[in-house]
This record gives C-alpha cells, sequence and structure tokens, in this order.
C-alpha cells in the first residue's frame, strides 16, 4: 500500500509560474489581436474616403458628359470659380424625373465641406452666372477631408477638378455645337 504522502504533486510556485505565463501569453496574444483590429478600423475608413471621392467623381463625370449646349450662345453650360461650379445637365442627382436640371455646387474651404443644389427651373433668368446660392440653402454633399478644386476651362471646353491632390480632366460630350460647320 501507498502512503498518501509521497505521493508527488504540484507546489504553489509551479502553479504561480504557470499562472504567470498563462497571463503573458495572453497578453501577446491580446496586443496582436488588438493590432489587428485598429488596422482594419484604419483600412475601413481608408476606402470609405475613397468610395466618396469615387462616387463624388462619377457624379461630376456624368453631370458633365450630360452638360446642355446652348445653342443660342453657342456654348456649353458650364461655369466655375474655382470653389462653385454650375452645370445645365441632363442628369440629375435629386429630381431624376425631371430631365434637365441647373446642377451647383459650392466648396467651404473653412470646413472642407461640398455642398450641392439643384434648380429644376434651369431656364429662370435669376440663375445667371453671377447667381450663387446661400450654403443653408444647399445639402450636404460629402466631407473631403482635404484639398478640393474645381475649375472649367471654356477655350479648351474641359472640367478641371482637383481632389486630394489628385487632378482629374473632364470632358463634355457637347463640346462642339454639330449645326456650325466653318467656325
Amino acid at each position: 500500500m501507498k502512503n498518501l504522502f509521497t505521493q508527488k504533486g504540484f507546489t504553489l510556485i509551479e502553479l504561480l509560474v504557470a499562472v504567470l505565463l498563462l497571463a503573458m501569453i495572453t497578453t501577446m496574444v491580446y496586443s496582436i489581436l488588438n493590432v489587428g483590429i485598429r488596422a482594419q478600423d484604419k483600412g475601413g475608413k481608408k476606402l470609405l474616403a475613397m468610395e466618396r471621392q469615387l462616387g463624388l467623381l462619377n457624379l461630376l463625370h456624368h453631370q458633365v458628359n450630360s452638360a446642355w449646349y446652348d445653342v443660342m450662345k453657342d456654348e456649353i453650360t458650364i461655369s466655375s470659380d474655382g470653389n462653385y461650379l454650375r452645370i445645365i445637365t441632363r442628369y440629375p442627382l435629386i429630381n431624376r424625373s425631371s430631365g434637365i436640371v441647373l446642377a451647383m455646387y459650392r466648396y467651404d474651404e473653412g470646413e472642407q465641406t461640398l455642398y450641392y443644389l439643384e434648380k429644376k427651373d434651369y431656364y429662370n433668368i435669376d440663375y445667371d452666372d453671377e447667381y450663387l446660392p446661400a450654403i443653408d440653402e444647399m445639402y450636404f454633399l460629402t466631407k473631403t477631408d482635404g484639398s478640393f478644386f474645381m475649375e472649367y476651362d471654356s477655350e479648351e471646353g474641359n472640367l478641371l477638378v482637383e481632389y486630394l491632390e489628385n487632378q482629374y480632366v473632364l470632358l463634355p460630350r457637347c463640346g462642339f455645337n454639330p449645326y456650325v460647320i466653318n467656325k
């Protein structure tokens, strides 16, 4: 018969060392997972910013492509001044069933925010090149989180958009008057 007191077991020191090793391994695993979660969050924010950027550029591309050519004035109905863009277009964002609208963009440099407004009565004489709606009349479109600039070059017939230090050139399809053969 064996003596109960001669059997070997764990000492208190061995148990403390095991608990300490377990705590160290748990801390390392937590640190690795935490770094992964932060990287995923940062990547998600970057993807969201890129998605916003591409969405805005896609909207501008479609509206510039569908810009109205005024035969009476013999020009494309786009004007801008760097922080403000005005387009009469066949591609509305808000009033989809309207057909042709006056689309206006306004950039607030202080807040780095882009605002948007559409007018269904684009032919209204009050909406000339000098018309600039107040920001509180406009809809919030996006926060740019960086530089934003838009300028229409009437001689070249293109819209230059600078967004987050990238430059894009958008060309309207109606860049020429089909009724004038020789100018």
